[in-house]
């Protein structure tokens, strides 16, 4: 397989693997399974935010819409 990028990319790319004492192509897999690991986390956790107001204390949705239960 083969994909088109930049030379700038290409050679920042480089620099990285080379910087860590890898391939690029290691360092792509680590990538992606660094970025699989992130959206499984995010999935295993589908809870409403919660957002610090300051002296009003923790908001949840559920305080503003009546939508959730």
């Amino acid at each position: 397989m083969s994909i088109e990028i930049s030379r700038e990319t290409e050679a920042r790319l480089a620099a990285e693997a080379y910087r860590h004492g890898i391939s690029v192509n290691a360092l792509l897999e680590r990538l992606m399974n660094e970025r699989a690991a992130l959206i499984s986390s995010a999935k295993d956790h589908p809870e409403l935010p919660v957002w610090s107001l300051g002296s009003l204390g923790a908001l949840h949705r559920r305080d503003i819409y009546d939508d959730v239960r």
